[in-house]
């Protein structure tokens, strides 16, 4: 049985971050949140900027980066989802953004990470990162209700039906979807 960590405080005042079972901590919209609302910005807890011609690998990359940290922040980022069961590299795998469209810039937010998976139609925000501003911005997509979960899609390009989307998300994130698209079952494969 996994242990929920205690809930950090919210970045934001449209939405707390609170425990949701088996899903471990998330966001829950504490009052009507009207679309396009900037919902928090943050900068990164930990950043790699991967360059495959160093000869050094992303895992050492964010290893480096890792053991460069305050106590503090170390101890806040093993606390994101995958910390407490795999350690370092668990928690990179579970909560990183891939930055750029090569993958070479990634990055963990203390906050973000809170933000949970829904498959793309299902999700009501959207992150954009401001790469001259180093931080991410997080959105209502459309009109969020007061308790109602707050969500974005991690792969919205993954278009390859209910099931393979559920063992992809597994595989890399570590977690068997159960959002609104996937219960719904739609064929996204057109």
């Amino acid at each position: 049985m996994a242990i929920t960590p205690t809930p950090p405080p919210s970045p934001s005042p449209y939405f707390k971050i609170t425990g949701l079972g088996e899903k471990g901590l998330g966001a829950i919209a504490t009052s009507t949140i009207p679309a396009n609302t900037l919902l928090f910005s943050e900068s990164p807890l930990l950043k790699v900027l991967h360059s495959p011609s160093s000869g050094i690998d992303k895992a050492e990359q964010v290893s480096a980066a890792f053991t460069a940290l305050p106590a503090h922040s170390q101890t806040l980022f093993l606390s994101l989802a995958g910390g407490a069961e795999a350690g370092v590299e668990g928690a990179w795998k579970c909560n990183n953004f891939m930055l750029t469209t090569d993958g070479l810039e990634n990055a963990v937010f203390a906050h973000a990470s809170r933000i949970n998976h829904s498959c793309d139609g299902g999700e009501n925000a959207y992150w954009r990162w401001e790469g001259g501003k180093g931080r991410i911005e997080f959105w209502s997509g459309k009109r969020v209700e007061e308790g109602e979960e707050i969500t974005h899609c991690y792969r919205p390009d993954w278009r390859m039906g209910t099931g393979n989307r559920r063992l992809a998300l597994m595989g890399e994130y570590g977690f068997l979807c159960g959002c609104v698209v996937c219960e719904a079952g739609v064929d996204d494969l057109l």
